[in-house]
């Protein structure tokens, strides 16, 4: 809780904005579920994620995301670092797509979702060049435990989260998909994570995303 933070004589005026990283002093009292917040001091305002529309939809993306799929409210030093990172490649403009669907698959990495995609979900060995999934089972499954309910996934995708897994987000920019390539990578990581959530993920910034993508 950050008291007074509305008024335009606050101290915390302007530094609790979205997508503001800010250092925060926090009080907290025994017995209290909410801190109170003392002090706020600025480190990035994210200026050009605020002046480019598209930038600014796939960071609220991206975060609704999280704010939809992370449970528990133990901090996590290398999320808080994703996330940051995340936010800093979006701020350097386009393509945001990669750094989106990359970002997703390490925060799924983070917090226990991994997705497999070098060794079958079945049976543990090399899939080879099997491009069937079973997204209930955890990932790609090999041609001799295949029970034929499997979907494929294009080998392009699978390549794309092999290639992202170990980089930074940096390196995933330049990694190219077909038209269309990473929507159906986007797609395949939200229908990943409502099965083993076990819930629907609704977006409402994903629809604002597609008007600004369609506009232009």
């Amino acid at each position: 809780m950050a008291r007074g933070a509305l008024r335009p004589k606050s101290p915390f005026y302007g530094s609790l904005e979205l997508f503001t990283k800010v250092d925060l002093s926090l009080s907290r009292w025994e017995g209290r579920e909410m801190d109170t917040a003392t002090e706020a001091s600025v480190i990035d305002y994210y200026e050009n994620i605020r002046s480019d529309p598209v930038a600014f939809a796939h960071s609220c993306l991206f975060i609704e995301w999280l704010l939809c799929s992370l449970t528990g409210s133990e901090p996590s030093h290398p999320m808080f670092h994703l996330i940051g990172s995340v936010l800093d490649n979006f701020a350097a403009g386009p393509p945001f797509w990669p750094v989106q669907c990359s970002g997703i698959e390490k925060a799924l990495r983070l917090t226990g979702f991994a997705m497999e995609i070098d060794r079958c979900v079945n049976c543990g060995e090399d899939p080879g060049g099997s491009r069937l999934w079973d997204a209930a089972g955890g990932g790609r499954v090999c041609g001799n435990c295949s029970e034929g309910s499997e979907e494929e996934v294009p080998a392009g995708i699978i390549a794309f989260f092999r290639k992202t897994r170990s980089s930074p987000l940096e390196e995933a920019r330049r990694i190219g998909l077909w038209k269309g390539g990473y929507r159906q990578c986007f797609d395949l990581l939200k229908s990943y994570t409502e099965i083993h959530l076990d819930r629907r993920i609704k977006l409402k910034s994903l629809s604002v995303l597609e008007d600004l993508e369609n506009d232009h």
